[in-house]
């Protein structure tokens, strides 16, 4: 076992599935101090460590796609699925597959709305477009990874122009609820993407700094950021694919004897920090039903 102790974020839907596609993982950590923490999208995670501004995140991918600065300000779009839970509307992310659907209605969406700004199309497999507005928004947009899973009113635009930009979203539903890829999704038993999502606002991104970190897994940010080889990362991140094993760096720093582990899921996030002496600790045991 190595003694490094660089740390490890995990990014997982799934926590319990994690443990039982890292076998011995459950019993480490048992040993391990542990401390649970609120909700932390990993979005919010690299632009933090990277010195991003949550705001600014649309004009950076501008800016990797080659686009100036704007006047007025970027925004992102994506789409979403909206469903009710209890007595809630709540937004549920796009699933990578997704990513060629929602390109093609995010496009064909906003061709029938009041023209905001000039739209650069998206990739089919960005499954998200960019806006350069032809006007101040004059409101704030919470970014998507805040809303993804999560009840819909708490984040929705505010600002003096917030209740326009809340009308423009719900024509924006009410046309996808119609659209015929979305019946078609839904007649191969897919969740239609039956909602825009706003966010973003600032017209241009201050130049990333190098964090040492190394991200494993596809993500709209990667080539945004002056990311690490594995070898040389301070922080190795990792998109956990359930059922998956994990990748090869991630599994030697699991396995090693110092370990400096978070794990980000949708109900919060948990930090685990093992050192040599916490094997004494044989009085702890897994969970139950951990493999």
């Amino acid at each position: 076992m190595s003694n490094a102790l660089g740390s490890t974020l995990i990014a997982s839907a799934d926590a319990q599935q994690l443990l039982r596609d890292v076998p011995g993982l459950a019993a480490r950590l048992a040993r391990a101090d542990h401390r649970r923490d609120d909700f932390l999208a990993l979005d919010d995670w690299l632009l933090a460590q990277h010195g991003i501004p949550a705001e600014a995140e649309a004009a950076l991918l501008a800016t990797t796609r080659g686009s100036p600065a704007a006047q007025h300000g970027w925004l992102k779009l994506d789409a979403l699925s909206l469903v009710i839970t209890r007595d809630r509307l709540v937004a549920l992310p796009q699933q990578p597959e997704d990513a060629a659907d929602a390109a093609h209605l995010i496009t064909d969406v906003l061709a029938h709305l009041p023209a905001l700004g000039a739209l650069h199309a998206p990739a089919d497999d960005a499954g998200f477009a960019l806006l350069d507005l032809a006007a101040p928004a004059g409101a704030r947009f919470q970014p998507v990874w805040r809303v993804a899973g999560r009840p819909l009113d708490a984040h929705l635009p505010d600002g003096p122009s917030g209740a326009d930009w809340r009308r423009w979203l719900t024509e924006a539903q009410m046309l996808l609820h119609v659209h015929p890829l979305n019946e078609a999704r839904e007649a191969r038993g897919l969740r239609p993407l039956n909602a825009l999502w706003l966010s973003g606002g600032a017209p241009s991104a201050p130049p990333p700094r190098a964090a040492g970190v190394h991200l494993i897994g596809a993500h709209p940010l990667r080539l945004a950021l002056p990311l690490s080889d594995a070898a040389s990362a301070q922080t190795l991140v990792c998109l956990h694919q359930p059922g998956q094993p994990v990748p090869a760096p991630v599994s030697a720093r699991l396995n090693a004897s110092r370990l400096d582990l978070r794990v980000l899921e949708t109900s919060g996030s948990q930090h685990y920090r093992l050192l040599p002496w916490h094997r004494l600790r044989v009085w702890r045991k897994p969970p139950a039903g951990s493999p």
